[in-house]
C-alpha cells in the first residue's frame, strides 16, 4: 500500500491516546519523547489525517483520531495475542500450510512472507499456490487452500479478511499516444479512447471496479481487448493497442515506450489485496500462520 504504517507507530499512538501526554507515553514505552513525537507525525502523514488537537497545555483526540484508535487497538491486540500463541506453541507446530496469491504479490510481498515464516515458524512448511482471486475463493471454501492473498471475495460472511495492500491505479500508455504529453489527466480523458479492459471472470475485481468508475462518470471508453495479467496489458500497450489502468506494482515491469502516468480518480478506486482465511480454519496452525503473516505485513516499511 502507499502508506507505511508500522507497529511502533500504532503502539505510540495508543500510548499517547491513553495518557493524553507525550512525555508520560514515552516513559511508559521506555522511550525518549522525540521518537514518540516523530512516530505520531509519520502516522498522521501516512493517514493524511490529524489525530490530535494539541497545544502546550493539552492533548485531545480528533474525530479521526478517536475512530482510528479503535482499529489500532484491535490490530495491536490481535498481534499480541498471536505472538503469545506462537511463543507458547512454537515447538508443537509442525506441518504444511498452503497460501494462494494473486500474481501481483509475487515480487515484493511473497519474499517478505517466506522470510518471516522461515524465521518465526521454521517447523511450518509454506506451500505457495499462484491463483486468481476466484480460484482462491473456491480453494478456501473446499479446503484446498488454507490462506489467500486475494481480492475481496463476495461471500464475506464465510471469511476472516484484512486489507494488506492498497495501491493507486495509473494510466498506462504508449509514449506515442496522444495523452502522453497531457498533464492533469482525469477519467474523462478516457472517453472514446481505445482501452484494454480486465476480463470479467478472471479479473472480476478490477473489471467491476473500473466498470463502476466509468458508469458513475458517464465515460465510455472503446474496449478493444479483455485480459487479466499485467504483463499482457503492458505488451498490448507497447503494441499501441490501447491504454490501460494498472496498479502501481506493475510499473517495475514496464517495457520501453510504455509510461505510467498519474490520473485523477476517486478515492475508492484502488487496487486492494486482502489476506483471507475461512471463518473456521481447519486447524490452529493456520490461524497462527495467518496472524504471523499479518504481523509481518503490518510491520513492513515500504519505500
Amino acid at each position: 500500500m502507499s502508506t507505511s504504517i508500522t507497529i511502533e507507530q500504532l503502539k505510540c499512538f495508543i500510548a499517547v491516546s491513553k495518557e493524553m501526554n507525550f512525555r508520560k507515553a514515552a516513559k511508559n514505552l521506555n522511550m525518549s519523547q522525540p521518537p514518540v513525537t516523530r512516530h505520531i507525525a509519520n502516522l498522521e502523514h501516512n493517514l493524511k489525517a490529524k489525530l490530535y488537537e494539541r497545544n502546550t497545555r493539552s492533548v485531545k483526540l480528533t474525530k479521526e483520531g478517536t475512530l482510528f484508535l479503535t482499529h489500532a487497538t484491535e490490530i495491536i491486540s490481535r498481534i499480541e495475542d498471536a505472538s503469545k500463541i506462537i511463543t507458547k506453541n512454537k515447538n508443537s507446530m509442525i506441518g504444511t500450510v498452503s497460501l494462494g496469491f494473486v500474481p501481483s504479490m509475487a515480487n515484493e510481498i511473497l519474499p517478505l512472507i517466506a522470510n518471516n515464516l522461515k524465521e518465526k515458524l521454521p517447523q511450518v512448511k509454506l506451500i505457495f499456490k499462484e491463483s486468481m482471486s476466484f480460484e482462491q475463493v473456491e480453494g478456501l471454501n473446499t479446503g484446498n487452500l488454507d490462506i489467500g492473498l486475494t481480492r475481496l471475495p463476495k461471500d464475506l460472511e464465510s471469511f476472516n479478511y484484512s486489507r494488506v495492500v492498497s495501491e493507486p491505479y495509473f494510466l498506462v500508455i504508449n509514449s506515442d499516444h496522444e495523452l502522453s504529453k497531457k498533464e492533469n489527466i482525469t477519467v474523462y480523458d478516457l472517453h472514446n479512447i481505445d482501452f484494454i479492459m480486465y476480463d470479467a471472470v478472471i479479473g472480476r475485481y478490477s473489471f467491476e471496479l473500473l466498470s463502476s468508475l466509468f458508469l458513475n462518470a458517464g465515460v465510455k471508453p472503446n474496449f478493444v481487448q479483455y485480459v487479466s495479467q499485467p504483463l499482457v496489458f503492458l505488451a498490448l500497450v507497447k503494441a499501441s493497442m490501447g491504454v490501460a489502468l494498472l496498479a502501481s506494482t506493475s510499473k517495475q515491469h514496464a517495457p520501453k515506450n510504455v509510461t505510467f502516468k498519474e490520473i485523477q480518480l476517486p478515492g475508492w478506486v484502488r487496487s486492494d489485496v486482502y489476506l483471507a482465511t475461512k471463518k473456521l480454519p481447519k486447524n490452529n496452525m493456520t490461524i497462527q500462520v495467518y496472524n504471523n503473516i499479518m504481523e509481518a505485513l503490518y510491520n513492513r516499511v515500504e519505500a
